[in-house]
This record gives C-alpha cells, sequence and structure tokens, in this order.
C-alpha cells in the first residue's frame, strides 16, 4: 500500500488532545485499508486554518455502503472527533474507495475544547 502524507501542519501549537485525536483518526483509517479496503493507494491529507483543523484521508479501495456499517473501529473515530466538538464524515460507495473527513474546530486560545469548558464555570 503506498501512502501520501501532505501537511500545512504546525503541531507544536495543537492542543495534546488533538494530536492524539488525529493519530487514533489516522491510525484506524490505515487499519481499516489494510484489513478491509484492498486499496493500493491512501492520500492522508492535513490542513490548518485559522478556526479549524482539517483531516482527509482518502483510498482506492473497494469501498463499502456507509448505510451498513460493520464494527467499532469507524464509530470509535466519530465519538472521538464528537468529543472535541469536531465533525467526522465518511464517502464511500462499493468498488470507489473511501474518503473519511474530519474537521475540529480551534479555540480561540487554541486549548482544547473540554479544557474551555471547564474554565468557562465561575468558581466560589
Amino acid at each position: 500500500m503506498d501512502v501520501t502524507v501532505a501537511t500545512e501542519l504546525d503541531s507544536d501549537d495543537l492542543p495534546d488532545d488533538y494530536k492524539t485525536c488525529i493519530y487514533r483518526v489516522v491510525q484506524e483509517a490505515l487499519n481499516n485499508c489494510a484489513r478491509h479496503s484492498h486499496a493500493t493507494t491512501v492520500r492522508i491529507r492535513v490542513e490548518q486554518r485559522p478556526d479549524r483543523l482539517i483531516l482527509v484521508i482518502q483510498d482506492d479501495g473497494q469501498g463499502f455502503d456507509v448505510r451498513h456499517m460493520k464494527g467499532l473501529g469507524l464509530l470509535g473515530v466519530q465519538e472521538r472527533v464528537a468529543r472535541l466538538g469536531g465533525t467526522c464524515n465518511i464517502h464511500s460507495k462499493p468498488g470507489r474507495g473511501t474518503i473519511l473527513t474530519v474537521e475540529l474546530p480551534f479555540a480561540k486560545d487554541r486549548r482544547s475544547i473540554d479544557t474551555r469548558e471547564t474554565d468557562s464555570h465561575p468558581v466560589g
């Protein structure tokens, strides 16, 4: 499997939970490509925008009907992304490969969503 990565990411500026999320999403996607899709090519692109991070993973594998998703791997990805206030979209059709798109919003101060929520409660 040939994997290409393109990134504009300054990882030093990312909260640790975002780094972990990106790592786990890519790990699960590559695992699925190797085990299920029979892809020969995988492209991973990470874009950093002022208000969000965008991760796109695209393969040329056999694809699947997303209405009949089985297994917990992609559901776990969706839950992990949702915990950070992000979105996860999976586009796939049998015989046409798969595109996984993740968008994670940035806090104004670049800390995680969970940290901001904790800090927003008045003390005392």
